[in-house]
């Protein structure tokens, strides 16, 4: 077992680090020229307009839901981390250890969250690009796999919290 927890563990690296260097390539190739043009605008906008209205609080709002998707990505990123930490506890014999029903739980909860948040930003930015937003395609293109696999994930903390329940009470049994 354990060398296949260092090859999933190798795996695991692989998928994190190219994940990670894509965000930072897409994050490198972002127009940060908008925030300058805000500030620019900021210090010479005439206050009595509405701000909401303007095309500049548009490309402001472009700007910052921009921002949310950068760090949604980041935050899928760290979930995946948790993998290593449940391969560790594998490797140990540590099975059905508190801390990996804690750790898939917690990898449920992040792509659940990923998902929802960031079809809710994918929609904001939509409307800021007077764009068109299809929720079903949207749904398919990324997230087909994800809400399933959070569930799953999330279902399986539960599965070993209670192999771990049995597995205590057959301890005091013998």
């Amino acid at each position: 077992m354990k060398d296949n927890a260092n090859i999933l563990a190798f795996i695991t690296w692989g998928i994190l680090l190219s994940s990670a260097s894509i965000l930072i390539s897409d994050i490198n190739q972002f127009d940060f020229d908008q925030f300058k043009e805000f500030q620019n605008w900021a210090k010479t906008a005439n206050k009595s307009n509405t701000w909401f209205t303007s095309q500049n609080a548009i490309q402001w709002s472009y700007y910052a839901i921009s921002a949310g998707l950068f760090f949604w990505r980041g935050y899928l990123i760290y979930g995946f981390s948790y993998f290593l930490s449940i391969l560790k506890e594998i490797e140990k014999g540590n099975y059905f250890s508190h801390k990996n029903i804690k750790y898939f739980k917690k990898i449920g909860n992040i792509f659940i969250w990923y998902t929802v948040n960031v079809l809710v930003l994918r929609f904001l930015l939509a409307l800021t690009n007077n764009s068109t937003f299809n929720f079903f395609n949207e749904l398919k293109a990324e997230f087909t796999f994800l809400i399933p696999a959070g569930l799953a994930f999330y279902i399986l903390g539960d599965i070993f919290k209670r192999a771990k329940e049995t597995e205590e009470e057959n301890k005091l049994t013998i």
